[in-house]
């Protein structure tokens, strides 16, 4: 009896013991159980951490392609300011350039508006140009080929007082240059016989020049350089001879005053048919007039 009494006291305190370790047991799983719950929060966190850091690393990824791009824009930047600044530079050389051919172009106009520039005409009958704002080039004797002579040159000159002499020639090739005479009492009662002075003149910052024969006046928007009688060879000279416009108040030339005949001059006179009367009338003479514009 005894002893079932010692073996139920020790079924007790086994049983006790046994129970209390139950209890520490319980106690351990429920921390256990607080631990996992915490494990599941930190996978939680540690997950959410890492799509983060990925999330990071693809942001660093494009960080650093950015950079590269920024690089590289950075780069085509200091390339096209050089590219730039040396074409600016190239445009400013242009450009000095540029101006410095302008300002020469406006002294060239400068030099040309003041220098006396402008149109060129012999003033036949005398020894000065008569109109203002003239420049005589040079003063001289009327001359041409001889009346008679078939082969003459049509065309009269004004050959200046101070020539520059050519050889002496003996060959039977030539021309020849006379001077020149008024042949007609229409230059003047004082005048018959005596020798043609002229002019070479320059109506200046003039571009055109002309003779009207049969006027006295030029035409609206042209400048009269002189007036005067219009005048030729004899009709009935065997060399050729031009219209040429002798002033109204002609001069001579002092010492020539012999009739040596030469290239003479006579009035030019209107001859009525093929030269319709009127306007013109048979016999009249004709007047001219030098005009430039």
């Amino acid at each position: 009896m005894q002893t079932l009494k010692s073996t139920m006291e020790n079924i007790k305190q086994t049983v006790v013991s046994q129970s209390t370790l139950i209890q520490k047991q319980k106690i351990e799983i429920a921390n256990l159980q607080i631990k996992t719950a915490e494990i599941a929060t930190l996978k939680t966190k540690l997950q959410q951490q890492t799509i983060k850091i990925a999330n990071l690393q693809i942001q660093t990824g494009e960080i650093a392609t950015l950079k590269t791009k920024l690089q590289q824009q950075t780069t085509e930047l200091a390339n096209l300011q050089i590219t730039k600044s040396a074409e600016i530079a190239n445009l400013q050389t242009k450009s000095q350039q540029g101006e410095k051919a302008q300002m020469d172009l406006k002294t060239k106009l400068q030099k040309i508006i003041s220098s006396p520039t402008g149109s060129i005409y012999t003033q036949w009958g005398r020894k000065t140009c008569t109109r203002n704002g003239t420049e005589l080039v040079y003063t001289g004797i009327s001359g041409g080929g001889f009346m008679g002579n078939k082969g003459r040159s049509a065309t009269p000159v004004c050959v200046p007082h101070d020539p520059d002499l050519g050889p002496i020639s003996s060959t039977n090739g030539y021309s020849t240059m006379y001077g020149m005479e008024y042949n007609d009492a229409a230059f003047g009662n004082n005048n018959f016989d005596k020798d043609v002075p002229c002019a070479v003149c320059m109506a200046i910052h003039r571009t055109s020049i002309m003779m009207v024969p049969g006027k006295l006046s030029c035409y609206k928007g042209w400048t009269t350089e002189y007036q005067g009688i219009l005048a030729s060879g004899h009709h009935a000279d065997a060399g050729a001879s031009s219209y040429i416009c002798v002033d109204h108040s002609p001069e001579v030339l002092e010492g020539g005053v012999q009739d040596e005949n030469g290239y003479t001059l006579f009035p030019v006179k209107a001859y009525c048919g093929s030269l319709k009367c009127p306007p013109y009338v048979q016999n009249s003479i004709f007047h001219c007039v030098v005009c430039t514009k």
